[in-house]
């Protein structure tokens, strides 16, 4: 039992050390935990083509395992996120808010709060721990979920971790392995601390010691080793095997202070476009684009990274567009940013609130 730590760039190899080790586990029902569910079919695909039949395992994310393993016990329904946004709002009718009330009339306030309260569960931290009116918000957004019967999906994530900690029959001893986090919440660390006392936890984590790109994720690569006590693994950097002499130079170098070795020359593998305005820019980059697709390259398997969608969204389907570039916007629109699920909420506020 305890836990094991994966180390190493990008590309080092760490990911496909990890599926090795949970294929050996295979008799042993392993779970495998990964960041999204798109990555779910992925990742059974490269384990077929390490073992060509998979009899045994599981394979979710940190929100499928928290509620299998919520299952098992006492489990109330989880609320959806209609239904938090209503039930924050009746937490904010009648509250004099000292001050605040003018501005919590507006559906950006019980946003801000929605965020908030996710933010202090994922730490979590209960009312009685905050002060203010934060506290009394909070107290007031928690008593009506107890009134309805209801979680929401961090207080589930809450209570699955807890009951890996206190109850024998949470968990069977499956090994499990996870991968892909650079970053975990109160309710992933606690999950993955009680489960390292029940069973074998391998995780592999993106780190490279005294590297600059990487001094972001220092506080969560200590508490992990401090938990794995000298138990880690780190692999040699790779990404030179793969990569273009200039982007592998760039990855060894980047935040550096020390001055760079000889660079080797780009050849293509990273070029800047300089232009005048958003829509200047983005006619660029359509028109390399267009010469990438004309060049034979498939356009599904070229991407585009934006800041935000919602600022560049106008631009790009201009000047794609017009350029006649096939493009196609992988984002969620929320539903009351359009006209029908305005008028839906409205309508559920008046029968909610009681007219």
């Amino acid at each position: 039992m305890g836990l094991k730590l994966i180390t190493g760039p990008a590309n080092a190899g760490k990911v496909a050390l990890l599926l090795r080790r949970y294929l050996e586990a295979l008799s042993d029902e392993p779970y495998l935990i990964v960041p999204n569910r798109s990555d779910v079919e992925r990742v059974e695909r490269d384990l077929l083509e390490l073992q060509p039949a998979l009899l045994g395992g599981s394979i979710g994310t940190f929100d499928d395992l928290f509620r299998q393993i919520a299952r098992r016990g006492d489990v109330r329904q989880v609320a959806t996120e209609a239904q938090r946004a209503l039930i924050v709002r009746r937490a904010l009718a009648g509250r004099s808010l000292n001050g605040l009330g003018r501005s919590a009339r507006f559906g950006g306030f019980a946003d801000a709060l929605l965020s908030t309260v996710a933010e202090l569960e994922s730490g979590l931290l209960d009312p009685n721990e905050l002060d203010g009116e934060l506290a009394t918000l909070y107290a007031a957004y928690r008593a009506e979920l107890d009134r309805l019967g209801l979680w929401d999906r961090d207080l589930l994530r809450r209570h699955a971790a807890e009951r890996v900690g206190n109850d024998l029959e949470a968990w069977s001893g499956e090994p499990v392995f996870a991968y892909g986090f650079e970053d975990l919440t109160g309710a992933e660390w606690a999950l993955l601390q009680a489960l390292a006392g029940r069973t074998e936890v391998t995780v592999s984590i993106p780190y490279e010691p005294g590297r600059p790109a990487f001094a972001s994720l220092t506080r969560t690569m200590d508490d992990l080793a401090a938990l794995a006590d000298g138990r880690i693994e780190e692999l040699a950097p790779r990404f030179d095997e793969v990569a273009a002499p200039g982007l592998a130079h760039l990855e060894r170098t980047l935040f550096s202070e020390a001055p760079p070795a000889t660079a080797p020359p780009l050849e293509g593998a990273l070029r800047f476009f300089e232009a005048a305005g958003t829509r200047g820019a983005l006619e660029l980059v359509g028109e390399e684009l267009l010469a990438l697709i004309r060049s034979g390259a498939v356009p599904e398997q070229i991407g585009i990274v934006c800041p935000t969608l919602e600022r560049w969204q106008a631009p790009l389907e201009t000047a794609l567009g017009t350029l006649g570039v096939p493009y196609a916007l992988e984002s969620y629109v929320r539903l009351d940013k359009t006209a029908y699920g305005q008028a839906l909420l409205s309508l559920l506020r008046f029968a909610w609130l009681g007219g």
